[in-house]
């Protein structure tokens, strides 16, 4: 009986792996090199332990909120796509966080880093609002979209109908893409270009995050959606979501 207890845990764990081997090379496909990233279209789902509710397999939630704020992730379906949704509603309260905002991310080291500089990312998304942000300073007062972080540097791109442009506040670069709102777009993003007209080293580690808030001078709901995000080491036939 202690033989077949010891066996026992060694034996679920091997079966695990091997599940786990399988069905990733079905749904990944066998290739010479990994991914960098993983559940890129937002097919796997599992349970958030912050708001019981459900976030994407194999990415990581941050929330950054006051008390009355909300801030979850689900699946969502919206314009007959399934896709993965952030939603953040904002009291404008004077509290703790001058943001609510959601992060949705995955850490990039080595190699991986390297690949994604030298090749493009890939994006669908549906925004559902304008950026905003400080004459005064530049400083945003809502965003919904990407952000580079390699600990020394942060690059937004947000996605939004107005405001294109780039804005450099401190060690904070924000490239605005236009992007109509309500309905799905596919962009192209060239984040190793970014780097060197910011006049940026290239990181060993970064983190690649999906991000949607707002501050409390820009009270109320926000939502934004992803369909698939994925990057490419050449050319790439683009499909309608």
């Amino acid at each position: 009986m202690t033989v077949a207890r010891r066996l026992t845990a060694p034996l679920s764990i091997l079966t695990v792996i091997l599940i786990s081997t399988v069905a990733y090379q079905a749904y990944y496909g066998m290739g010479e090199r990994p991914p960098i990233l993983l559940n890129t279209k937002f097919k796997l789902f599992t349970k958030d332990p912050y708001t019981d509710g459900l976030k994407p397999y194999l990415w990581d939630v941050v929330y950054y909120k006051g008390p009355n704020d909300t801030a979850f992730t689900r699946p969502d379906v919206v314009g007959d796509v399934a896709c993965l949704g952030l939603h953040v509603y904002q009291d404008g309260v004077n509290d703790t966080y001058d943001w609510a905002t959601i992060h949705v991310k995955q850490e990039l080291r080595g190699s991986a880093v390297e690949r994604m500089l030298q090749g493009k990312l890939h994006v669908w998304v549906y925004p559902t609002f304008s950026y905003k942000y400080y004459e005064e300073t530049g400083d945003p007062r809502n965003v919904f979209g990407l952000e580079i972080n390699d600990g020394r540097h942060i690059l937004w791109y947000v996605f939004s109908d107005v405001n294109q442009g780039v804005y450099q506040v401190k060690n904070h670069r924000i490239v605005v893409v236009e992007t109509p709102l309500n309905q799905w777009s596919h962009k192209e993003i060239d984040v190793g270009a970014e780097y060197r007209e910011a006049g940026w080293e290239p990181p060993k580690d970064l983190s690649l995050i999906l991000i949607l808030g707002a501050t409390k001078h820009d009270p109320g709901w926000r939502a934004g959606y992803f369909k698939e995000i994925s990057v490419t080491e050449g050319e790439v036939q683009v499909s309608e979501p």
